[in-house]
């Protein structure tokens, strides 16, 4: 199964997503929280820590952990303090739950965005 650590990057009631390029052969054009495949011998932490660094240059000293969402691919979602801007090419934005809810996303992160409109 494959498996993706995903990061929660919030600051005063918003939320990081990127939008996939629409160049992209996966989800061309959704919005996503940034994060990326566990690969072999990774924890999914160390996994994050590294997709972190390489998509959007944001190291960061802790994160907390959510629940795993099962399905066709297996999320673990972390909660993630990062810089205000992280850096990336790819169309970006600081949205709260509400306004997620209104744009195209993986359906995986439905459950997400619903925790974070009941959890803030």
């Amino acid at each position: 199964m494959t498996e993706v650590a995903l990061a929660l990057i919030c600051r005063d009631g918003r939320c990081f997503l990127q939008r996939r390029a629409a160049s992209n052969p996966v989800m061309p054009g959704l919005w996503e929280f940034p994060g990326g495949k566990v690969e072999a011998l990774e924890t999914p932490l160390d996994a994050l820590r590294r997709e972190l660094r390489e998509e959007v240059g944001v190291v960061f000293e802790a994160a907390t952990e959510l629940p795993v969402i099962e399905g066709p691919v297996r999320l673990h979602p972390f909660l993630v303090e990062g810089p205000d801007r992280p850096r990336t090419d790819l169309a970006w934005g600081w949205f709260t739950p509400g306004e997620m809810a209104h744009l195209p996303i993986p359906p995986a992160n439905g459950e997400l965005i619903r925790w974070l409109a009941t959890a803030r």
